[in-house]
């Protein structure tokens, strides 16, 4: 199963709008150098042209660490650039069509915010599960917040990583991960932060400790 040799501790989402002017090949680095064992590329306010120029170079930079690139939304962004796979969500191209054209070596996420999409969503056979909105998030404002149950719902219907999204942070992720999360998808509480690296270390201990105090209990 392609999933089984991913760090799914922290899933870094890298968006181009919320970063501003930033550089995106360094903030990919120093996440990763802080242990996100994914990085998805996200761009919403680009040119094709120019989102996959940005693909391009972060690909660069996930190949170096020999970690997986995942394309929000944009198969064609996805195909053309090479990358390790696409997440997509309710509103994007049908889960079965974009799996015919994934093949089955790339790597296929769904977002799901209730057990009726997550059912409709086994059609395209994903590899992972982005789910959410967990809490209030300010890269998601239009979306009611869902809490832990959803997590707790989906977790005994499926044995593939379950990421939680949305409002994540160091200090609330716990509760997330008690309820059966493999990792928790985040943009704001790392991308947002002066020092990337030293708050993802901070992500990945945080949830290394949750899950190791469960096998303990």
């Amino acid at each position: 199963m392609i999933s089984e040799n991913i760090g799914w501790s922290l899933y870094a989402i890298l968006d181009k709008e919320s970063v501003k002017e930033r550089s995106l090949t360094r903030l990919a680095e120093e996440a990763i150098a802080g242990g996100a064992g994914i990085l998805q590329l996200r761009n919403k306010i680009s040119a094709s042209d120019e989102f996959y120029a940005d693909a391009l170079e972060i690909k660069e930079v996930t190949q170096h660490f020999n970690i997986p690139l995942i394309i929000n939304d944009r198969l064609d962004i996805a195909l053309a650039a090479k990358a390790d796979g696409v997440h997509l969500g309710q509103d994007d191209l049908p889960f079965a069509e974009a799996r015919k054209l994934l093949g089955k070596q790339m790597i296929l996420g769904v977002s799901v915010h209730n057990f009726n999409e997550f059912e409709i969503a086994l059609k395209g056979k994903p590899d992972y599960w982005g789910v959410g909105t967990i809490y209030p998030s300010l890269s998601k404002t239009e979306l009611q917040s869902a809490g832990i149950k959803i997590i707790e719902q989906l977790r005994p219907k499926t044995t593939l990583p379950l990421i939680a999204i949305g409002g994540i942070t160091v200090e609330n992720l716990e509760p997330v991960i008690q309820a059966g999360a493999d990792g928790v998808a985040v943009i704001s509480d790392l991308f947002g932060r002066q020092n990337v690296c030293s708050r993802a270390q901070e992500f990945v201990k945080e949830v290394k400790q949750v899950k190791d105090s469960l096998v303990v209990a």
